[in-house]
């Protein structure tokens, strides 16, 4: 690749892509401290109920556990 060919690929990059400020625009560290504070999601009552029914199957099939492992 020639020397101009090179300037001008890192013209055209250089406009293309603007400069990036490293600094954040302010102290993020109160907004985390806010949503651990939050109250999360809800879990909805069909993730129970799947919870619910492998429970049950694994009750009744005890020899599925390894099964189970083997797929986490």
């Amino acid at each position: 690749m020639k020397n101009d060919d090179q300037e001008k690929i890192r013209f055209m990059l250089k406009k293309a892509f603007p400069p990036v400020d490293p600094a954040p625009r302010r102290d993020l560290w109160p907004a985390v401290l806010r949503r651990l504070g939050e109250r999360g999601a809800a879990t909805p009552w069909y993730d129970w109920a799947m919870a619910a029914v492998l429970v049950g199957l694994l009750v009744a099939f005890p020899k599925f556990i390894p099964v189970l492992f083997y797929h986490l």
